[in-house]
This record gives C-alpha cells, sequence and structure tokens, in this order.
C-alpha cells in the first residue's frame, strides 16, 4: 500500500477530507468536521465563544479554497474580505471529545457584502448546539468597501436556496 499521500496516478499530492460541500433544501452549505481538544476548551471544560469565532473563521476559509478556488487565489493579493458584524447563539455546550460540524452556508448577498451562517452541530446527536452570522465586507486593498464583483457574485447567489437565487436576480 501507497502512503506515501501522493496519488500515483498523477504524482501530485493528496488532500485529506477534512470537509465535505453539499446541498439540501436550505440550499449550498459545507461542513467541516472537528473534534474538541483541551485547546477549544474553557476552565469550565466548554467551547469558549472565542473558540466559537475561531471555527467559523477556519470553516468560511475551507469553505472558500475547496468551493470557490479560483475566488480564493486572490484573497489578500487583490482584495480583502473583512468581518465587520458577528453573533451567535448558544443553546448548548460542546465539552473535550465531542465531534462537532461546523456548517456554513451562505445566507444573504449584498452589493458589497454577505452573511454567512454557521450551525455547530453535535456529530453524535444532529442536535444544533450554537448557530452564528457573520456579514463579510468586500473591500480593497486599504480596506475601503468596492462592490462584490460579478464572478462572485454568481457563485454566491448560487450557493441560496433556488428560490431566493431567482428573486435576487
Amino acid at each position: 500500500m501507497n502512503n506515501n499521500n501522493f496519488n500515483a496516478s498523477t504524482s501530485k499530492p493528496s488532500t485529506p477530507a477534512i470537509g465535505k460541500m453539499g446541498r439540501d433544501e436550505r440550499g449550498v452549505f459545507y461542513d467541516y468536521f472537528v473534534r474538541i481538544t483541551l485547546e477549544e476548551t474553557n476552565i469550565e471544560g466548554t467551547v469558549s465563544h472565542y473558540n466559537f469565532a475561531r471555527l467559523f473563521g477556519k470553516a468560511r476559509e475551507l469553505f472558500a479554497l475547496e468551493g470557490i478556488p479560483r475566488f480564493s487565489a486572490g484573497m489578500g493579493r487583490a482584495y480583502l474580505l473583512q468581518t465587520c458584524n458577528a453573533s451567535y447563539e448558544f443553546k448548548k455546550s460542546f465539552h473535550f471529545g465531542d465531534f462537532m460540524t461546523v456548517r456554513i452556508r451562505i445566507l444573504h448577498v449584498g452589493n458589497s457584502s454577505f452573511e454567512l451562517g454557521a450551525e455547530f452541530i453535535s456529530a453524535q446527536t444532529n442536535e444544533i448546539y450554537v448557530t452564528g452570522k457573520q456579514t463579510i465586507v468586500y473591500t480593497d486593498l486599504k480596506g475601503n468597501p468596492i462592490k462584490i464583483p460579478d464572478t462572485l457574485r454568481t457563485i454566491l447567489m448560487d450557493a441560496l436556496h433556488p428560490t431566493i437565487s431567482a428573486k435576487k436576480n
């Protein structure tokens, strides 16, 4: 068995699966899989607010890298994506050893911003423990808001539920 992390047929490094794209009745989503370690927990043994924000950020970056690779190549070089608002609603706590799925979705697309939603789901029970929203502003490299390019707008709109996408176009 070949264990050198390369695909023998193409000689390119293989990418380990850390998430997956999907689609349901609410549109496109990206699932990022997490095993809660001590690093994500606080003194009470639960996942802290800071770590929910960190996990949301990591999941949205993986969503961009895996779901919109041509777009993500220019991040930090041609434009910036700046979080201007973030909120969370906590229902239950995750603890050390739990398995979590962070599910990211596009909720709304504006002229120079878009809103992402996250559901932090217990992989054991499939129950939503925490929800979050972030408003992301598309800016130039100086931080000034600019119009989302049509290519990205199309990708983001296609990720919305078909009836929402049709109403916006």
